[in-house]
């Protein structure tokens, strides 16, 4: 069996529900996404912690988060039809040794180089911006800028949406490999032969995109690492404004 389209999206999270729904939006009439799983967002769009941020990031992706942060984030739930729950509180990235301070400003001379309001705080500003952090933080990376929205109401509203405009989904088609035709990408190839041909191949499956890469001879140095989120019941508010993030274990 095959399958048509202008444009074939591999991965069902909420970078291939966005393209979806904006290359539907722009005019683009047959589009296709194909989903692994069961399910919508199922992979790191619904199990993250939600971060809307700009700072430390690389700078070479940096104007593109800034565009979002200043162009979609702000009427994201009025165009999505649902509460992404946006907000724009502040990114803290904490400091607890010389060598995380030295860190943070290469972070922070990097983004304030193309454009963005980021700058270092010390322990005492670091205190008055949020009293509840241990003391054991010595300073910090602070962007106002910087948010936070729920990642799983954003996937799904992008899925609506896109549904809404005529992009076909397909749920438990796992993408097996590519397939070139006269040198380009136009073939995808699923685990049980079923063959999806587009004009356009979008890669956006996560960490599953790297092994999917390799089938056309492109190694996109990816890793897993292991972060944990943990959902309780409410508690007394502590942190109240400012989402924060601890650096990642230094590697040589």
């Amino acid at each position: 069996m095959s399958q048509t389209a202008d444009i074939i999206i591999i991965g069902g999270g909420i970078v291939g529900c966005a393209a979806a729904y904006y290359l539907a939006k722009s005019g683009t009439k047959r589009v296709i996404v194909l989903e692994a799983t069961k399910s919508i967002g199922h992979g790191g769009s619904c199990r993250n912690g939600g971060g809307v941020r700009q700072s430390g990031r690389d700078v070479r992706e940096l104007p593109y988060a800034m565009y979002g942060i200043q162009h979609f984030w702000p009427t994201l739930s009025e165009e999505l039809g649902v509460d992404v729950e946006y907000t724009q509180k502040g990114n803290l990235r904490l400091g607890k040794t010389e060598a995380h301070l030295k860190k943070l400003q290469t972070l922070t001379d990097n983004a304030q180089s193309v454009g963005l309001g980021v700058e270092m705080v010390d322990a005492a500003e670091v205190q008055e911006l949020c009293p509840y952090l241990s003391k054991d933080i010595i300073g910090a990376s602070w962007c106002p800028t910087d948010g936070h929205a729920n990642p799983l109401t954003t996937t799904l509203g992008y899925y609506k949406r896109a549904l809404e405009l005529g992009v076909k989904f397909y749920t438990e088609a796992p993408g097996k490999r590519l397939q070139k035709i006269k040198g380009k990408v136009r073939k995808v190839i699923l685990n049980d032969g079923t063959v999806f041909e587009g004009e356009t191949i979008i890669l956006v499956a996560g960490y599953e995109s790297r092994a999917i890469a390799r089938t056309v001879g492109v190694d996109v140095p990816m890793t897993r690492l292991i972060d944990e989120c943990l959902v309780t019941e409410m508690q007394p508010h502590t942190i109240l404004h400012y989402d924060m993030q601890w650096l990642k274990p230094f590697r040589p």
